[in-house]
């Protein structure tokens, strides 16, 4: 940071001293033009007089033979170019006199020169001074050292305290890595902000915020790494003894018995695999895509095709209306909704049950509405069924206790609400999933609808 800000602080000073360069030279240029213009102004004044009065045509310091090198010289001629006087060594026509007025530079044995002529409007007489560049020049030098010193001086002043306010300044933010280095993997005990500097404690604040929800996502994975570890033992354990019983299995009537339990078991685990897998990707950050929706029919025909098996098992008849409209979220989001739905239903209805399958479109809403003729469940027991492995006591249908866990997961990934109730009837349940309205339809966003908290009414 520190070698960033000094080294943008140099590029400003070599651009302010290129500025500087530039203006100091133009300005040294326009005084001495006019400061040449001046004299030769009235050196030719004091010619014209010479001239009326017909006395010889002196300038009116007569210059040395041998000029100096910063000595100027001074021609006067005629308009006819009849030279009245020349400087003592001025090489003869170099300097002559043109038909105009005004400064120009010149070349002389590789020399330059600055010249500047003027023309009498009484007598015919016509001036040019002129002066080596030289001169110019070396005065521009000495100037410009002698601002360029003051210059230097203040970047390297400014370089230091750039280095010493850039080392004060972020001396707590070294303080704060160095309380976050010496952390172990498994601290994720706040920070303490109240005595930091204003400069980290914004800093400070956020990392709390990241450690907080670090802390949360560490605390789910834990748990579910229990609960999925407990909810495994007993189906393993099943299939040892299944297993254990196969091998002592005398008669083929036994073996065959054996190795169906066996089959039914290894479904069942693979089933709670299959459910701890979608868990897993429904975690934070799995959310959908803002905007993208899905048609319903083609998911609905998916879900029903997988679940024709254990339908036709149980002579279940499943009725779907409305599959028409467009639901939020990704198809594999919704396979998972409908699927673990519909397969609830499937399970908890008597042999030759009937389970519906409704979608509606309500304001700026979609809901949904998986209806059967089961059992259903108590209203005391509705809030804790969206809980991870968690069965009704007494219930005799199967399964891993995940499916509405799953179900409410992704009604709150998608903004959502869901609600369990009866139907009209008085038997079975409904589940009312309520979904904002898909982007495609024109759907205002999520905030339009009801709150995704899952709620259980009579």
């Amino acid at each position: 940071m520190a070698i960033a800000t000094a080294s943008a602080a140099c590029a400003v000073f070599l651009l302010l001293g290129m500025l500087v360069y530039r203006a100091v030279a133009a300005s040294t240029a326009v005084q001495f033009d006019e400061l040449l213009q001046q004299q030769a102004a009235l050196a030719l004044r004091y010619a014209d007089h010479e001239y009326r009065e017909g006395e010889a045509v002196v300038p009116l310091r007569p210059s040395r033979a041998g000029s100096m090198p910063f000595d100027m010289i001074t021609e006067i001629s005629t308009r006819s170019g009849e030279v009245l006087y020349r400087s003592p060594g001025a090489p003869a026509g170099a300097f002559q006199v043109g038909p105009g007025a005004g400064c120009t530079n010149l070349s002389v044995s590789g020399v330059s020169w600055r010249a500047c002529s003027a023309r009498s409007a009484s007598t015919p007489l016509a001036i040019r001074i002129a002066e080596p560049l030289g001169y110019r020049d070396a005065l521009l030098s000495r100037t410009l050292r002698a601002v360029a010193l003051p210059l230097l001086l203040a970047l390297v002043l400014l370089t230091a305290l750039i280095g010493v306010v850039t080392q004060r300044a972020f001396r707590p933010v070294r303080r704060l890595a160095a309380d976050l280095a010496g952390r172990s993997a498994g601290d994720l005990s706040p920070l303490n902000t109240a005595e930091m500097p204003v400069e980290t404690h914004a800093l400070g604040v956020a990392l709390n915020g990241l450690l907080s929800r670090h802390g949360e996502v560490l605390l789910r994975e834990r748990r579910f790494t229990a609960d999925a570890a407990h909810e495994l033992r007993t189906p393993l354990a099943a299939l040892r003894v299944q297993a254990q019983v196969l091998a002592r299995a005398g008669t083929g009537a036994d073996m065959r018995s054996a190795l169906e339990k066996l089959q039914t078991n290894i479904d069942r685990t693979t089933h709670l695999m299959s459910q701890l897998l979608a868990l897993a990707r429904l975690e934070p950050g799995s959310g959908p895509t803002p905007g993208q929706g899905t048609e319903a029919q083609p998911v609905v025909d998916l879900v029903l095709e997988d679940l024709a098996g254990a339908a036709r098992e149980k002579q279940v008849v499943i009725r779907t209306a409305g599959c028409h409209h467009c639901l939020p979220g990704s198809p594999e989001m919704l396979y998972l909704l409908l699927r673990n739905l519909l397969e609830n239903s499937i399970r908890n209805v008597s042999v030759r049950g009937h389970v519906a399958l409704d979608v509606t479109a309500a304001e700026r809403c979609v809901v949904l509405s998986v209806s059967d003729d089961g059992p259903g469940i108590p209203c005391a027991e509705r809030e804790r069924v969206f809980e991870r492995f968690y069965r009704l006591p007494g219930s005799a249908a199967g399964g891993s206790g995940l499916g509405l866990s799953i179900v409410g997961r992704i009604v709150e990934l998608l903004g959502g609400s869901i609600e369990l109730s009866s139907p009209a009837a008085g038997t079975g349940l409904l589940v009312t999933v309520t979904l904002p309205e898909c982007a495609r339809a024109g759907c205002a966003g999520p905030d339009e609808c009801v709150p995704s908290t899952p709620r259980a009414s009579a």
